[in-house]
């Protein structure tokens, strides 16, 4: 029964033994794919290598590249110091017209600089940034033993690097400064200048805020670039669309590039705005007091904004004895014809009385006196002074006819005394800018309904 084979188990071996492989084609099979293996791994390996040399050789050339603008840049300022003027000529390029008489004339004002023992040129090379054919390179100098920078563009030639005009299209990739209430939108190049500005302009309009209502003030929209006209200006006052030039078109403060210059325009246009917003837009008219002191104002808070000291000895008063708080009471009652009596409204005190530093409302009443001879604007300088005594008339008249020409006053000192009548009267000692007057004047005013008017 064992012997019993039935038809299927036999015709089942028969295709097993078809289906077997030859144990020799098997090796042979695998032979031949690890020999595909090996050959794809070596193509693999040798475009690595090849690619790996090619990148090695690109950055060879590039490295190359860099060391020639560098070389360039040193012959450059070498140039300068020895005062090889065709040294530095033969470095610059041909194009646009009239670059080679920019440059020219550059190379003059860094021998003015030298004559003055005011610049050192240095050499030192703060950054390079390089695409394909075109650089920049930012160079430093020390100016009075301040580090200054100037950004310097080249063009790749046959010949090498020239230094070319300022690429406005190779001023780096845009970026954004946003912070609170404030937007900053820059270029690559003016990185440190933008962050510099935004925290800035941020802290101002915080302060500025805290005395005057800023209501319901836009975003300061700021945009830095290359182009803009004029190194600060607004492109739409009322919506704080604010425009502000590169520093890097000029020298530029390597280590505060947001400098003191920058702060002052800049402070002094956003101070401006406040005041105006505050004001509903309403103008002061000339020359009537509140002229003087909405310009005093704006002064004011542009120097508070930046913690500066004021350049307005009466504001500056008004706000350190009575409060900044004293700023917002002036401006509420500030009308565009009024008198100086209108100060009264800011302070709890007499004005006679009041602990307030005259001498630039002074000065400037002196310069108002001259310009108002000068035009001839016989009604509006008589306002100017106290008529009620005839010998004070007389002797305004005998300064009305001289005519002198306009100038400006300093006043060295003043107090506030008694007149013989009994009358607060201001007594100051000035001088005008003229050369030819250097001599002191004393000058006296007399309280006449709130108001300061000239008694001699």
């Amino acid at each position: 029964m064992s012997k019993i084979r039935f038809e299927w188990d036999i015709e089942s071996q028969r295709i097993d033994r078809s289906d077997g492989e030859d144990p020799l084609a098997k090796r042979r099979r695998r032979r031949n794919i690890a020999r595909l293996l090996l050959i794809l791994a070596m193509l693999v390996a040798m475009i690595a290598l090849g690619a790996l040399i090619v990148r090695q050789r690109l950055i060879d050339v590039e490295n190359h590249f860099a060391q020639l603008l560098q070389d360039t840049v040193k012959a450059e300022v070498a140039a300068l110091r020895i005062g090889d003027i065709n040294s530095w000529l033969a470095a610059q390029a041909t194009e646009p017209p009239g670059w080679i008489g920019q440059q020219r004339a550059a190379f003059q004002q860094y021998s003015d600089l030298k004559a003055a023992g005011a610049i050192d040129l240095t050499g030192g090379i703060l950054s390079v940034r390089i695409e394909g054919e075109r650089a920049r390179v930012l160079v430093q100098e020390n100016i009075h033993n301040l580090p200054y920078s100037r950004l310097w563009f080249y063009r790749r030639t046959n010949s090498g690097w020239l230094h070319s005009a300022p690429d406005y299209s190779f001023w780096g990739e845009p970026r954004q400064y946003v912070g609170a209430g404030v937007r900053v939108a820059y270029r690559a190049v003016d990185q440190q200048f933008a962050t510099e500005l935004g925290p800035a302009l941020e802290d101002w309009l915080r302060r500025a805020c805290d005395v005057f209502d800023c209501g319901d003030l836009p975003l300061l929209n700021v945009n830095v670039t290359p182009d803009s006209e004029s190194a600060a200006g607004w492109r739409d006052e009322r919506t704080l669309r604010l425009d502000i030039r590169s520093p890097y078109l000029e020298r530029a403060r390597a280590d505060a590039p947001f400098d003191g210059a920058y702060q002052q325009l800049v402070s002094q246009i956003l101070a401006e705005r406040i005041i105006n917003a505050h004001t509903n837009y309403r103008a002061a008219a000339y020359p009537h007091d509140a002229f003087y002191l909405r310009g005093a104002v704006t002064d004011w808070l542009a120097a508070y904004m930046t913690r500066k000291d004021g350049s307005n000895s009466l504001l500056d008063s008004l706000a350190a004895n009575y409060g900044a708080e004293a700023m917002a009471r002036l401006l509420a009652n500030l009308s565009a014809t009024d008198s100086m009596a209108v100060l009264q409204h800011a302070i709890p005190v007499p004005l006679a009385q009041a602990d307030l530093d005259w001498r630039d409302f002074i000065a400037w009443r002196l310069k108002l006196e001259s310009e108002l001879i000068a035009a001839r604007a016989e009604e509006a300088w008589l306002q100017l002074y106290d008529t009620s005594d005839d010998s004070v008339r007389r002797a305004a008249y005998a300064r009305f006819n001289r005519n002198a020409p306009p100038q400006a006053y300093k006043v060295a000192d003043h107090y506030i005394g008694t007149s013989d009548a009994g009358e607060p009267q201001l007594r100051a000692s000035a001088k005008a800018s003229d050369a030819s007057q250097q001599q002191e004047a004393f000058v006296l005013f007399n309280l006449v309904n709130g108001v300061w008017k000239r008694a001699n």
